[in-house]
């Protein structure tokens, strides 16, 4: 049986590619209207590249989660720290745009690795002192 811990970072690595897959799939309106603006040739060249990057950004953070969620030397800190990067995107994306699905996704997944952080460690602990 999986712990809850797995439970918890297999669902907000989800949350976070799933987020992923929404904001990239955005890329070519967003690549249009900034390549038909008035805006400088630089910004021109970098905001798609920016737009792209916050996905991949999700993407890693994702991976991380499920690297954790399988690891049998799961971390409390690690796991703690992805739920803050979790809740720092979304906290950036509130700070932009207001709130939309796009954030609540991410505090979805920021609380699933919180729950994750926090759950009891079942693994490794419990069959060491059960052969005493």
């Amino acid at each position: 049986m999986f712990r809850v811990a797995t439970i918890f970072c297999v669902i907000g690595s989800v949350l976070l590619l799933v987020t992923a897959v929404l904001h990239g799939s955005g890329y070519f309106q967003v690549s249009d209207a900034i390549s038909k603006s008035n805006a400088s040739a630089f910004l021109k060249d970098v905001v798609p590249g920016l737009w792209t990057h916050f996905s991949i950004h999700l993407v890693i953070l994702a991976a991380f989660g499920i690297v954790l969620a399988f690891s049998r030397h799961r971390t409390r800190a690690l796991t703690a720290l992805l739920a803050l990067a979790a809740a720092a995107d979304a906290a950036w994306a509130f700070s932009l745009a207001g709130f939309f699905v796009g954030v609540a996704l991410p505090i979805a997944a920021a609380l699933c690795f919180a729950v994750a952080a926090l759950a009891p460690n079942q693994s490794i602990q419990r069959t060491r002192y059960a052969r005493r």
